[in-house]
């Protein structure tokens, strides 16, 4: 039995009380019966009318009720022309027929009578939170002829003052906007909110390691899994597949490790929950990583010798001690250069790393050659984390020495290095110990260190891209470096430019990263260097105040913008502060394609269906309003401008993002609706027979199964090594030392500081939340809830109505129940919180024995500002508001946003 919570002090929010309070307040005084009207169909129906009588129709499409990779198949049942039911796909290997909560309530997404229903345009020149724009309705041509007028006058003298911010919402199916902008011939496309807190970290190590830039423990084989971090049956990573994996795995006996400041769903299908104090996992990973190379003395001498550069000899200055000939053409370190040295022992001599005459190779001690004092890579890793004690990491992360030393005995253990397993008759390493580190880990200034460490645990025992293993999310895609033999970084420097032209700053960053910082230089472009201010600005499916952080100073900058043009789906913050909006059919009455991959194991549903395939989106239902697909409004957009057509046009830019050639390839000099490019795209995947007109009916296509040698990377490439020791950070931070000094450009907090973080090993400092003053002495964090992933469904009736009923905590302050007896709080107690950087916000109490006692933990995404939106979007407290937009609260490599914050409560 469910309990239903009781949420006290919450007013109850219907369309009627909503639009009297906020009459009172101005902030939606000029909006209309029509703006939140429901729809005429549902009107009819329920009169006893309807469009279609007698239809009753199941049609295939594809879910966007969440921003995960895998998307869901869909059976959408219409009746009489109305969405009466959403189930899954059987045919669909993902979902195999089931669909969840988010799906089934998207039928409210649809029929959301606070859409955006036609054109709008602003009447009110005054802008910010809670001001009324006075949005009057329009014609597509006034809304198109007026985004198009600002556009071309920036065109004309400087196409950098136009800014596109695009997000989830806009990215689900086909980039149209980095074509757009390219063509128009702007750098500055800003992705969203989330970005700046998401893959930055894990995406280059998962690719550099795994070959993919998601990293998955492989499920049907595992059988010691370490959650760190990633909230697996919640967040992005829970993919109906994953899920299933998962229960499978448990019934099957997996040990489930969760190590995190709260126990989440997925930690309450754990064997064990470690609390942890925020910031500290790659304190914690590294002192794993201590106690095997140190204490037990465990490790898979044989990986580490033929399929990583853990024998690479590296002298004093931390690169690779190289032979004087052959040189070979490094693209990395774009210079001809020896290939690096190891160390024989049974001939007491440096040979080349694949020298066919090797009797043995190296991994420990200390040799001098060509007069130079070097180590094995291992040795170096050795030597590197005898500092990382478990007593040490206890300090920091509060988790006790035993508890260290038992989960690396643990790991160690179930490791099974040596073993094999044999699957369709293709033998494999069998190495079922995964660590999968994510969000809650990452989201801080060493981003990287925490990916690099969490990489090293499992290659030290061999456990990468076999069996049970964390392994590529679907198949792995790997190159080599001709000049080491080591899997070829995936990153690459760009030398930094002074003054800056990209409004991010990733001029200044060489590896790019994230634009976090694009706020606040649009605030104030002077006073970075920048030779532009931000005329223009379009926004298509990202919310920056909702997901970033710093929602003031985001809406600050906006103010700052003389004209702002918004394609959305909903009145959200950004969109209340635009000059037009162009209102976009929801994903129920449009086009679009996703992938169909497995992102987990290589299960029995994909062997039987096929392993790639493709799953279409498609309308349900007729447009219940005047709104049309995003994607091809920037093709109107584009042909109004002059950059549809042509050389460097979007036509052309697309046809090479798509990989779309010959008889297939979109005309440079045609105009396409985005039905006609979905059909161009399946044939050119599927042959001409098995365009859009055929799948509207299959719903999805999958591609013959392949071997299962090629789901692994220990299989797929035999031969190829992976970096325990990632020696390109040395080269890109020399590199980086030079440039900063020649160009005179000083980064925050400091240039020492940025050029540390450069590192071949993962350290491990304090976060600015751990100096914080006196005072402030617990630490909030940011987590998900499955049903408002990613803030997807804040404005989803029925998902908001049974969050506030059923989840007690999601729309609370959650904090330790002894924590709270101390500072004299109780549940419902009304409270503020407050950060060391200064943010705010205040909500109520939820006290629980399932939170470390030094954290309080706020739901992700609540606490919308727009005052035209579903009125319960506005419940909670906003989290993002307690962190600030400022380089030295970011990750210096990546500009990811360090999430969590030190804070103090106190009741309001």
């Amino acid at each position: 039995m469910v309990e239903k919570a009781e949420f006290h002090g919450f007013p109850k929010l219907t369309r009627r009380s909503f639009l009297k309070a906020s009459a009172a307040t101005l902030a939606v005084a000029a909006a209309t019966e029509k703006l939140f009207a429901g729809p005429k169909v549902l009107e009819a129906l329920g009169s006893g009318g309807g469009q279609s009588a007698g239809e009753d129709v199941w049609i295939p499409t594809t879910c966007l009720g969440c921003a995960a990779h895998n998307k869901c198949s869909l059976l959408a049942h219409r009746v009489n022309g109305v969405l009466v039911k959403i189930e899954g796909n059987p045919a669909s290997p993902v979902n195999q027929g089931r669909n969840c909560a988010k799906s089934n309530a998207a039928i409210m997404t649809l029929y959301n009578p606070y859409r955006v229903k036609f054109p709008v345009k602003r009447t009110n020149p005054q802008k910010g939170p809670g001001v009324d724009p006075k949005w009057a309705e329009i014609s597509w041509e006034e809304a198109l002829a007026t985004v198009t007028e600002k556009l071309k006058k920036v065109k004309g003298e400087d196409p950098r003052q136009f800014v596109f911010i695009i997000g989830h919402g806009g990215n689900q199916d086909v980039d149209v906007v980095r074509p757009f902008a390219a063509a128009f011939g702007t750098p500055n496309v800003i992705f969203g909110g989330t970005a700046a807190a998401c893959g930055g970290g894990s995406s280059p190590f998962n690719d550099w390691v795994n070959g993919e830039g998601h990293a998955r423990a492989d499920m049907r084989y595992c059988q010691f899994f370490i959650n760190l971090g990633a909230n697996s049956q919640q967040g992005a990573k829970g993919h109906s597949d994953e899920i299933q994996a998962f229960v499978e795995a448990r019934e099957r006996g997996l040990k489930v490790v969760n190590v995190s400041p709260l126990q989440s769903p997925s930690t309450a299908k754990s064997d064990e929950w470690i609390p942890i104090r925020p910031g500290t996992a790659g304190l914690f990973i590294m002192a794993m990583v201590n106690v095997l190379l140190h204490e037990l003395n465990v490790y898979d001498g044989q990986f580490l010798k033929r399929r990583s550069n853990g024998p690479f000899l590296i002298g004093e200055d931390g690169l690779y001690l190289r032979g004087d000939h052959p040189l070979v053409e490094d693209p990395v370190r774009r210079e001809k250069l020896g290939k690096p040295l190891v160390w024989d022992p049974v001939e007491a001599k440096a040979k080349a790393f694949d020298d066919p005459t090797l009797k043995d190779l190296a991994l420990e001690g200390t040799y001098t050659v060509k007069g130079m004092t070097c180590r094995p890579a291992f040795q170096v890793l050795k030597d590197h984390v005898r500092e990382y004690t478990p007593e040490k990491a206890a300090e920091m992360t509060t988790i006790t020495a035993a508890t260290i030393r038992g989960l690396a005995r643990e790991w160690a253990e179930k490791a099974q290095i040596g073993s094999t397993i044999t699957i369709d008759g293709q033998t494999f390493p069998y190495r079922p110990v995964a660590i999968i580190a994510e969000q809650g880990a990452k989201c801080h200034i060493d981003n990287y260190m925490v990916m690099m460490a969490a990489k090293l645990l499992s290659l030290i025992v061999g456990a990468v891209d076999c069996p049970g293993s964390a392994k590529a999310a679907a198949t792995p895609t790997m190159t080599v470096n001709p000049a080491d033999g080591v899997r070829q970084c995936p990153l690459s420097y760009t030398p930094i430019k002074f003054p800056p032209e990209h409004l991010s700053l990733q001029d200044l960053n060489p590896l790019g990263g994230y634009p976090a910082l694009a706020y606040v230089t649009m605030k104030d472009p002077k006073a970075y260097g920048l030779p532009y201010e931000v005329k223009v600005l379009g926004i298509f499916g990202g919310n920056p105040q909702a997901l970033l952080a710093d929602p003031d100073l985001v809406a600050e900058a906006f103010k700052r913008v003389p004209f702002i043009f918004a394609i959305s789906y909903t009145f959200d913050e950004p969109t209340e502060q635009a000059d037009i909006v162009l209102p976009e059919s929801s994903w129920l009455e449009r086009y679009g394609l996703s992938p169909v991959m497995p992102h987990n194991s290589y299960t029995e549903a994909f062997k039987s269906k096929g392993t790639a395939g493709t799953s279409l989106r498609q309308p349900v239902v007729k447009n219940l309003y005047n709104t049309r697909p995003g994607n091809e409004l920037l093709m109107d957009l584009a042909e109004r401008l002059g950059v549809l057509y042509g050389k460097g046009g979007v036509n052309e830019r697309l046809n090479a993002s798509l990989g779309l050639k010959g008889s297939l390839a979109l005309d440079p000099l045609k105009k396409y609706t985005w039905e006609e490019i979905t059909d161009i795209r399946l044939k050119a995947s599927y042959g001409s027979d098995r365009g859009l007109d055929w799948l509207k009916k299959q719903g999805i296509i999958m591609k013959p199964a392949y071997p299962v040698k090629q789901y692994y990377g220990a299989t797929k490439y035999p031969d190829l090594r992976v970096p325990i020791y990632f020696e390109e950070f040395v080269v890109f931070r020399k590199w980086l030392a030079a440039e900063l000094a020649a160009k005179g450009v000083r980064r925050k907090p400091s240039n020492e500081f940025v050029l540390e973080s450069y590192q071949p090993l993962p350290i491990w400092r304090p976060h600015p939340e751990h100096l914080a003053p006196a005072g402030f002495d617990l630490y909030c964090i940011n987590y998900k809830t499955m049903q408002q992933h990613y803030g997807t469904n804040t404005d989803n009736a029925w998902l908001m109505e049974w969050t506030a009923a059923y989840d007690p905590y999601a729309m609370r302050i959650w904090m330790n129940a002894d924590t709270a007896r101390k500072k004299g709080l109780k549940d419902g107690d009304t409270v503020w919180v407050e950060s060391f950087t200064g943010g705010k916000v205040q909500g109520q109490v939820k006290t629980s024995e399932c939170v470390h006692h030094e954290v309080v933990a706020i739901g992700a995404c609540f606490g919308n500002r727009s005052a035209n939106m579903f009125p319960m979007a506005r419940l909670g407290p906003h989290f993002n508001a307690l962190n600030r937009l400022s380089e030295e609260y970011l990750d210096p490599l990546t500009f990811n946003i360090d999430r969590d914050t030190r804070i103090k409560i106190y009741k309001a």
